[in-house]
């Protein structure tokens, strides 16, 4: 995800000459780009799901509740001999005894991980795909500085662990479900196309056509800006309700794109012409610049596109 300090009104996630999307994220967190978090991300867990069962076992067991008898109230296994942070890739062993004991409750490993004896190992590597998703979340909620944000993180952080402790079942089960407007964004601009361009003859139509999809692809990339910064920019809005638009962008379209745990949904397929209001007059502004400032890249064909017919 993106600096905290970086991006104050909103930013173009996708370049005037490639369409290439970029950053992920609308406020500090680690990284610096969805290349970054989620190729990091995406590895760790590659390497965890080719692990040994036992390893799987011993990381699934920190996040689940001691099943010994006696109702013991130890909510995750905790190593007598943790690892050094961060740990050492060489030296780290796939050796894992389910009997170690607890360094909290004394109850060993396997007294924590019985319920996963007969999960199949599609459903583990699912399972260890959240809790990674968590993990990270984790350093998100401690490195963000700005507090909307932060919120969120610790939201999603929350009920995702929640979700490792009832077998990854609970998904977003609380919050609304998308989509949030109608006609939604996509809906509204291709009606729009139709309606405005359908007597050009084919090939202009296609140009317009074209410059839609552009237009709808910068928005699915778009950062919002965090409702602080809308608030210093433009006193007068309607903060709440952006504020809302915004947690819900966090939670469905952007931490998805890292955490792929949580689903994912295009922004201009679930937000509506209420969040299009909102970023319109500022992402016109800065893609309209980038372009001119690009524009020796860009080849003739585009150039002429971007520059003459987007605006």
């Amino acid at each position: 995800m993106a600096d905290s300090a970086g991006i104050q009104l909103g930013s173009p996630a996708v370049g005037a000459a490639g369409l290439i999307p970029a950053a992920p994220g609308a406020a500090g967190t680690e990284g610096s780009g969805a290349a970054g978090g989620s190729a990091r991300i995406a590895a760790k867990k590659a390497q965890l799901r080719s692990s040994p069962r036992p390893k799987k076992l011993e990381k699934l067991g920190v996040y689940s509740s001691c099943k010994a008898e006696g109702a013991c109230k130890c909510n995750g296994w905790k190593n007598q001999n943790p690892p050094p942070t961060p740990p050492q890739m060489d030296q780290q062993s796939n050796t894992v005894n389910l009997q170690e004991p607890c360094r909290s409750c004394s109850h060993t490993l396997g007294d924590h991980v019985t319920h996963l004896e007969n999960v199949s190992e599609e459903e583990m590597n699912r399972l260890l795909g959240i809790v990674l998703d968590v993990e990270y979340l984790y350093t998100c909620v401690h490195k963000e500085e700005d507090a909307d944000t932060k919120q969120v993180y610790f939201s999603l952080f929350k009920l995702l662990r929640k979700s490792i402790l009832q077998m990854g079942k609970p998904m977003l089960e609380a919050q609304e479900s998308p989509p949030f407007e109608k006609p939604s964004i996509e809906q509204g601009v291709n009606n729009f196309v139709q309606y405005k361009f359908s007597h050009l003859p084919s090939k202009e139509r296609q140009t317009i056509m074209e410059l839609a999809e552009m237009f709808l692809n910068q928005i699915n990339y778009w950062q919002l800006e965090t409702p602080s910064q809308r608030r210093q920019r433009v006193p007068s809005d309607d903060v709440v309700g952006y504020k809302v638009n915004y947690t819900r962008w966090l939670c469905y379209c952007n931490v998805p794109q890292f955490c792929d745990s949580l689903p994912r949904y295009e922004t201009t397929q679930i937000f509506g012409r209420t969040l299009l209001r909102s970023v319109f007059t500022v992402m016109r502004k800065q893609l309209l610049e980038q372009a001119r400032q690009e524009k020796d890249k860009l080849p003739p064909e585009k150039r002429t596109l971007i520059l003459t017919h987007f605006p």
